[in-house]
């Protein structure tokens, strides 16, 4: 009878709440297979589940923003994550989050890689129990807003690269081109001539940089 350690970690109760009931139907769904569930809404309960050596997770969930350890040493889900892939490195790990930005999704992509990806705003009970059995039966999965942020980076990755979804995300917080360079390792001309390469792209004849960062999101990049 397949039995299942699972670690759901959200500071948000109804989050949790909808994983559990995930749970609950696929058990109801097939009797054979059972889950042993914990649970934790910050950085300190979750560091301490996840650090247990007493303790073989088969499924990690997680969310990106949550409320850091006491020690200071994680301050959000991807500190988590990391933790996760040296002291858990068998289990599976779901990220569930409300990023809906192509440079952050990319970049927990890269750093993380975890075996599921859904955005809270595409999840309901079958979701969740997909992604779940996918995982669980050693398949990946993404829900629709992450295979399209991922899918559209791919097919533009030529003229868009990660420097360059870093440049339109700083800008759309605010941050001026000219202060740019204190935020990468790019000199002022090198990221000048990125934007001007970027408005050709999206054929954007005006130098205002509002106007890159509407095309860019039409796009999909923000």
């Amino acid at each position: 009878m397949p039995n299942y350690n699972v670690l759901l970690v959200d500071d948000h109760p109804m989050i949790i709440a909808g994983f559990e009931q995930a749970l609950d139907i696929i058990s109801e769904n097939n009797e054979e297979i059972k889950f042993k569930r914990d649970s934790a809404q910050n950085c300190t309960d979750a560091a301490d589940y996840i650090m247990d050596s007493n303790q073989a997770y088969d499924l990690i969930c997680l969310d990106l923003s949550l409320p850091g350890s006491k020690d200071g040493k994680y301050n959000s889900g991807e500190d988590l994550a990391k933790l996760a892939r040296k002291c858990q490195s068998e289990a599976k790990l779901l990220i569930c989050t409300m990023l809906e930005n192509n440079y952050k999704v990319l970049n927990v992509m890269r750093r993380i890689d975890p075996d599921g990806f859904l955005v809270k705003s595409d999840t309901n009970p079958d979701i969740l129990i997909s992604a779940i059995e996918n995982l669980l039966n050693g398949k990946t999965y993404q829900s629709a807003t992450v295979h399209q942020m991922l899918k559209r980076t791919v097919e533009f990755s030529h003229n868009i690269d990660e420097d360059n979804l870093k440049i339109l995300y700083l800008l759309s917080q605010g941050i001026l081109t000219k202060n740019l360079p204190e935020h990468m390792g790019l000199s002022l001309s090198a990221i000048e001539k990125r934007k001007k390469q970027m408005k050709q792209f999206f054929d954007i004849s005006n130098t205002n940089d509002k106007i890159l960062l509407e095309k860019a999101k039409e796009k999909g990049f923000l």
